[in-house]
């Protein structure tokens, strides 16, 4: 079924017409956040379908984009990664559904052959200034999603792992060091140090409720309500 999707010319119409005879600005700005908001209904199996589909559109269809109208592209695809953000913290960042998202991404989504991901680190299909945007806006749209709960170690882990990979195997020098840029945002840093902070909060407490100090014999019994 996946495939039937990418074959649909429903995806296209929605990536391409609709988006070349719109008027700028406002106009455009309405219609994306109307395309995006199209994953929000979707049940979990046809959101990862339509996701790939919508990147395997856009992909193929990139470099046919003219200049004046590329920014319209540039924001729909904003609006897709942030609306699909979103989606997955609907499922309260379910870490299947975030797994295989992080695959289309990658390009390497086993439930469609020669699938196209904009995070794909060695595909030379990919255009790079697909990727050079995805990256761009990654972690501000996450962060907007997010707030100030944050997404949790585990799910950061996982969404940071095409970038890791685009650092690591990028094609060229610019998108490996685009990549390092966006693990070296300080908001990534702190996500992903949760866990650590946490840790030693946890260590901290054990050492202060165990054992005896030079300050006596009291035993810790955390702090009066």
């Amino acid at each position: 079924m996946a495939s039937d999707v990418q074959k649909s010319p429903f995806v296209k119409e929605l990536a391409s017409s609709a988006l070349w005879h719109t008027p700028p600005p406002h106009a455009s700005q309405r219609l994306c956040t109307s395309l995006s908001s199209l994953l929000a209904p979707l049940a979990p199996i046809l959101f990862t379908r339509f996701i790939s589909a919508f990147w395997n559109t856009i992909i193929v269809n990139y470099t046919s984009i003219p200049a004046l109208r590329l920014d319209k592209y540039l924001l729909l695809i904003r609006y897709y990664i942030r609306d699909s953000f979103t989606y997955l913290k609907s499922f309260d960042w379910y870490i299947g559904l975030v797994n295989a998202f992080v695959h289309i991404m990658k390009g390497d989504w086993k439930e469609v052959k020669g699938d196209l991901g904009p995070l794909s680190s060695g595909n030379g299909r990919v255009p790079d200034g697909i990727r050079y945007h995805v990256l761009d806006v990654w972690v501000d749209e996450l962060e907007r999603v997010a707030g100030d709960d944050g997404v949790g170690v585990a799910v950061a882990e996982w969404l940071m792992e095409p970038v890791r990979r685009l650092e690591d195997e990028g094609r060229t020098k610019v998108v490996r060091g685009r990549a390092r840029e966006v693990l070296e945002d300080e908001r990534v840093k702190g996500w992903l140090e949760a866990e650590e902070s946490s840790e030693s909060g946890d260590e901290s407490g054990e050492e202060m409720s165990g054992g005896e100090g030079e300050g006596g014999d009291e035993e810790w019994n955390g702090f009066e309500d």
